[in-house]
């Protein structure tokens, strides 16, 4: 069985916040969408205030957004914000992800982001095709946050010990736990004391741009 390494999305492979491009790309693609965006952002912004109603106010968002196929939807306005930021998409981390590929490994995109959301963008960049476990819009919301995040792993079929995984943040710890080699990414020298502290060794940091 080919080893399996686990990528977060945002500040990883996507320099910055998911939800956001997503927003930027489709009103430049059709700024009229702005109007039932702008009516909802009460209900949106309540949603996104909230840790635990996040993923619905960005299914939400989504759908108010998009008229067409939901992934293709979300793809197609990634495109669009990557015409003008294309550094959104990071590319030491695309590079990253392929070479693992090319080695046989199994890569799985493990993130806090809405799923389809994570799914558009992930289309967008060319990388559709990888398995994605992200937060899912239900009631009540699974969050893939921390511990949670590894039972979804367990739940889709990719148990640990992962061979790598690539985070921005100490709260991936639970995951960082399941692997030889933890990789903090764009992240500070307390975070990475954090993880040394729990783990009992250093993780390995890298700085993508």
């Amino acid at each position: 069985m080919a080893p399996t390494v686990v990528f977060d999305l945002d500040k990883v492979l996507l320099g910055g916040d998911a939800s956001t491009l997503f927003l930027h790309g489709r009103l430049r693609q059709a700024p009229g969408r702005a109007v039932p965006l702008v009516l909802a952002s009460p209900v949106l912004l309540l949603g996104a205030a909230l840790p635990q109603t996040r993923p619905l106010g960005a299914r939400l968002m989504t759908r108010l957004a998009v008229t067409r196929g939901d992934v293709d939807g979300i793809a197609a306005a990634y495109r669009e914000v990557l015409t003008v930021k294309p550094e959104a998409a990071v590319a030491e981390a695309i590079a990253c992800l392929r070479s693992h590929e090319r080695a046989g490994d199994t890569v799985v995109v493990a993130t806090g982001c809405e799923e389809t959301l994570a799914r558009g963008f992930l289309t967008a960049i060319g990388l559709g095709h990888l398995d994605v476990v992200g937060s899912a819009a239900t009631v009540p919301v699974r969050r893939a946050m921390g511990g949670s995040k590894v039972s979804m792993l367990i739940d889709r079929g990719h148990p640990p010990p992962w061979a790598a995984v690539y985070s921005d943040s100490a709260s991936d710890l639970p995951l960082f736990s399941g692997t030889p080699r933890p990789v903090l990414v764009n992240a500070g020298e307390r975070a990475a004391r954090r993880v040394e502290r729990t783990l009992g060794r250093r993780p390995e940091t890298l700085t993508w741009r």
